[in-house]
């Protein structure tokens, strides 16, 4: 495979106040994918964001969607998805700003996903020193817990969902159109989980090419000064999107169990923070109760 076979291949890029990131490993990657598509969709961030994010995009010759508001990572995927397809795209990669793909692991994933139209195909993310950050993921279907894919061995029989990080995957616009795109009630968090669930609905599988790999700056993304794992947003979102989740994919007996756990859940998810949080709480405990308030079960 040629780099002119990046013909038909489109890479979508979410951006939230990250034009430094976009400069830094969009920009680094761009001269090595001839024929690609880059589509920017920048979430509304401030005006001297968008000015840079603009001046990137006309300099490297990307396709720039600003959106008047930030509408979340699924829905602004979804426009840039939109705007690529219309353009002629036949293949969609979807890339965090934080994250970068060489050419020859993404020759890799194009070259399954034609192979396989109805697959969701995903390389190996990695830290920045090389370690494994994600090689996919499962949700328990009995407890509603995350869990790695190194620990599959010890729960064998259990059953589960994969799912992909949408840090770094890619798909056909067949399987894009068959499952629909990303759900837009999520905004942040789960939406990937979301994703992938809807896939497999749709027919579609979930394919690991362990050979290739992606580098992802694991919570790169977020705005100067915050932090993933102590901010309202993502303690608020992920409590809330749980329950989400729950009700639009799980049976009704499934949905009662992953109730009864709401608490247990909420308060792990408070914990990646660490304990020193709670020296004020406010924040994270006002997380908490509105994650809770708002979860639906429809049970």
């Amino acid at each position: 495979m040629s780099s002119s076979e990046f013909d038909g291949l489109a890479i979508v890029v979410v951006n939230f106040g990250s034009h430094a990131l976009l400069r830094e490993n969009l920009g680094s990657m761009s001269p090595h994918f001839a024929g690609t598509q880059f589509v920017v969709v920048d979430n509304w961030f401030s005006e001297e964001e968008r000015r840079e994010t603009e001046e990137l995009c006309a300099a490297h010759g990307w396709t720039l969607i600003g959106l008047d508001t930030n509408t979340g990572f699924g829905t602004g995927c979804n426009r840039g998805a939109e705007v690529a397809l219309s353009m002629g795209a036949q293949e969609l990669m979807f890339l965090n700003p934080d994250a970068v793909i060489d050419n020859s692991s993404a020759r890799a994933l194009v070259e399954a996903a034609r192979a396989q139209p109805m697959a969701l195909v995903a390389p190996r993310i990695l830290k920045r020193n090389g370690d494994v950050w994600s090689a996919g993921m499962d949700i328990d279907l009995v407890t509603g817990d995350a869990r790695p894919w190194h620990r599959r061995p010890e729960f064998n029989g259990i059953a589960t969902i994969e799912w992909f990080t949408g840090a770094c995957f890619v798909l056909s616009s067949t399987l894009w159109e068959a499952c629909g795109g990303f759900d837009d009630d999520y905004f942040l968090y789960w939406e990937d989980v979301d994703f992938s669930a809807r896939v497999q609905a749709a027919g579609g599988s979930l394919v690991l090419i362990s050979h290739a790999t992606a580098h992802h700056d694991v919570g790169g993304t977020q705005a100067p000064g915050s932090s993933a794992s102590k901010s309202e947003i993502y303690y608020y979102y992920n409590i809330r999107n749980r329950s989400l989740f729950a009700r639009k994919h799980l049976t009704a007996p499934q949905r009662k169990v992953w109730k009864a756990s709401a608490f247990r859940a909420a308060w792990a998810i408070l914990l990646r923070g660490g304990r020193r949080q709670f020296l004020r709480p406010v924040k994270p405990f006002r997380a908490l109760y509105r994650g809770l308030r708002d979860s639906d079960y429809g049970v």
